[in-house]
């Protein structure tokens, strides 16, 4: 079974380090919201998601899935063309009380 940790003893843990860090003559800076930790130098390559490109445009997926289905509508009715013609079915003729009277057989 795991041994969890409270958050609380998370804090007071991480709260005891930090004055221990700062007891040895550690120093915290400050930092303003949204400043990165990552230096840029020339030599250093820039992280993959930033390449300085400009955007390219996006395709709509509407677009493409449209194009796909009407391939798709094609591919049926050509399928439907060359199928041969249905075989006669046959359909049973009832009369106004739900008495079958006889049977026909129907190409459609």
């Amino acid at each position: 079974m795991n041994n969890r940790f409270s958050k609380q003893s998370i804090r007071d843990e991480l709260r005891r380090k930090t004055e221990e860090f700062v007891s040895r003559g550690g120093e915290i800076k400050q930092h303003t919201p949204g400043e990165s930790g990552e230096s840029v130098s020339p030599g250093k390559h820039r992280a993959v998601f930033v390449t300085g490109e400009p955007r390219q445009s996006r395709t709509y997926v509407n677009d493409v899935v449209s194009a796909l289905d009407g391939r798709k509508q094609k591919k049926i009715v050509a399928k439907m063309a060359n199928r041969p013609s249905p075989r006669p079915v046959k359909k049973i003729i009832y009369d106004d009380f739900g008495e079958p009277l006889r049977e026909v057989w129907s190409d459609q």
